[in-house]
């Protein structure tokens, strides 16, 4: 993949990423690709769970509702005809992960019954679409040394594997697989600039639901909109129990008094069945202009449409998501109310940027937490290593990179705007 990168006086990189308009694979790139293509491949629920069960030496998943939801996943990408096999290679390596997780959570809980009485008390939950600032309020916020926060390994693995001890070094053995994968992550500088994953970062909780094989987060994994259309069509009230039961299970791991600090995009469109599983929660929702949201979206998704296809459908990919962060929007405002004003406060996110530490001391008086002189020396440490772009930063041009008619999408989203007052980011040209 092609992409632009300069630096300037500072030394932070700003990066450009240029196939969009004409994506194409390098010859030799494509060439390896389709030699892979005739090799065998095995796709089949069935598959999937013998290698999971292999890898964990475990047998037993539980309930088997999860077979029907994972075979639509696998099916759809399965049948995909425009996606190289290398990519569905690691769609099923994903779902082999999941599995596994579900089988090492299912054995935990087993040994472990008390894990159920186990209380989440007043949990404060950081709720907005992907790339509306969710990520860096809620690390920011997690510096307070009142909360608690669920980091990205633990996301990734919420229960140990069977008879694994920490090394020498004391280190979970999730902990190094964890910054293993980072690793990997961060050799690609631009997604290093979009989203660190970092083992001790703190992530979405939505990850917990994965071994469930019921959260928005397996669109990000693959081009899904038959399974997004199931997903949507069920309750997923059962499936976010699921997931507290793994934060309790991670509590019973890591037991102490602090309150939770969490966050997931999907809780956008799933208020209901997020208050029915944390029925004191207080709700934190960031607001963004969906230009900007849309533009950081569709080049970062965009990444694995360049890579995966073997004809890069950028329209295609366009519109699903589009369409897919106007249902967010929809279902908030349909929802929002059901929300007590006095447990929830909405953050604009040109507020967050002019005043990160103000926004999030507004979010902690809010939730019950005084300002202390702790607390803003924990605030402002974390500010002192954690400047925005740090890593980079990404050129966007929403209208020329994907051809939007950037008039049309305002229109589109005033439903929103005309409720909340964002910042327009995105110009009249794009950029």
């Amino acid at each position: 993949m092609s992409s632009g990168q300069s630096s300037n006086a500072m030394g932070s990189r700003t990066f450009r990423i240029e196939q969009f308009r004409n994506p194409a694979l390098p010859g030799e790139q494509r060439r390896r690709l389709e030699a892979a293509e005739s090799e065998p491949l095995d796709l089949s629920v069935a598959a999937v769970l013998a290698a999971a069960q292999a890898q964990t030496g475990l047998q037993d998943f539980g309930p088997d509702d999860f077979e029907v939801r994972l075979g639509r996943l696998l099916g759809e990408v399965e049948a995909d005809t425009n996606v190289w096999r290398k990519a569905k290679v690691q769609f099923a390596g994903f779902c082999i992960k999941a599995a596994a997780n579900r089988l090492k959570n299912r054995a935990f809980l087993k040994h472990n019954p008390q894990i159920e009485s186990i209380g989440i008390d007043r949990p404060i939950f950081i709720v907005g679409l992907p790339r509306s600032g969710t990520t860096h309020l809620e690390n920011l916020i997690a510096a307070d040394r009142r909360l608690r926060y669920l980091p990205v390994y633990l996301g990734s693995e919420a229960t140990p594997t069977p008879g694994e001890q920490p090394g020498a070094d004391g280190k979970d053995p999730r902990w190094i697989r964890s910054n293993a994968h980072w690793q990997r992550m961060r050799e690609n500088r631009i997604m290093e600039a979009l989203h660190e994953h970092s083992p001790d970062h703190a992530c979405g909780e939505n990850e917990l639901q994965m071994p469930d094989f019921s959260t928005y987060q397996w669109e990000w994994m693959g081009d899904v909109p038959g399974w997004r259309d199931y997903y949507l069509s069920h309750d997923q009230t059962p499936h976010y129990a699921y997931g507290r039961t793994m934060l309790q299970a991670i509590a019973f791991q890591f037991p102490n008094e602090r309150r939770w600090i969490l966050k997931g995009n999907q809780h956008s469109e799933q208020l209901p069945a997020l208050i029915a599983n944390y029925p004191d929660a207080f709700i934190v929702q960031t607001h963004r202009d969906p230009l900007a949201i849309l533009q950081s979206v569709l080049t970062m998704r965009g990444l694995s449409v360049l890579a995966n296809q073997k004809q890069p459908d950028i329209a295609a990919h366009v519109a699903y998501w589009v369409d897919r962060i106007e249902r967010m929007l929809r279902a908030y405002v349909r929802d929002y109310r059901k929300i007590p004003e006095h447990r929830r406060v909405d953050l604009m996110f040109q507020d967050i940027v002019a005043d990160d530490i103000g926004s999030a001391q507004k979010v902690l008086e809010a939730a019950g937490l005084a300002t202390t002189p702790q607390s803003t020396q924990d605030l402002r440490d974390y500010m002192a290593h954690h400047q925005r772009g740090r890593s980079g930063r990404v050129v966007y041009d929403l209208a020329g990179d994907f051809n939007l008619d950037l008039a049309e999408l305002r229109e589109r989203f005033r439903f929103y705007t005309d409720l909340f007052p964002v910042r327009h980011e995105v110009s009249p040209d794009g950029r």
